[in-house]
């Protein structure tokens, strides 16, 4: 089950960083809130998982989705400079 999060919350992010380029200026300030949220919330969750020290996928998996998450909010900030 854990690792279903980390796998729909990794599509998420991913998902979102490619519609970065898709949306006006306008358009982009109205859902950055939504999309730093989803960001911070993936890299916690991630982060968290890899403290408690499941098992080896799940441990794998959670650093993958959080350098998602930090890739996701890298794009956020190079988007609005």
């Amino acid at each position: 089950m854990r690792l279903t999060i980390l796998a729909v919350l990794a599509a998420l992010n991913i998902f979102s960083s490619f519609q970065l380029s898709a949306y006006s200026s306008g358009d982009l300030i109205a859902l950055m809130s939504v999309r730093i949220i989803l960001a911070v919330i993936t890299f916690m969750l991630s982060l968290a998982y890899v403290l408690v020290r499941g098992t080896r996928p799940m441990i794998i998996m959670s650093i993958i989705t959080a350098l998602i998450a930090l890739t996701h909010i890298g794009l956020i900030v190079y988007m609005n400079l």
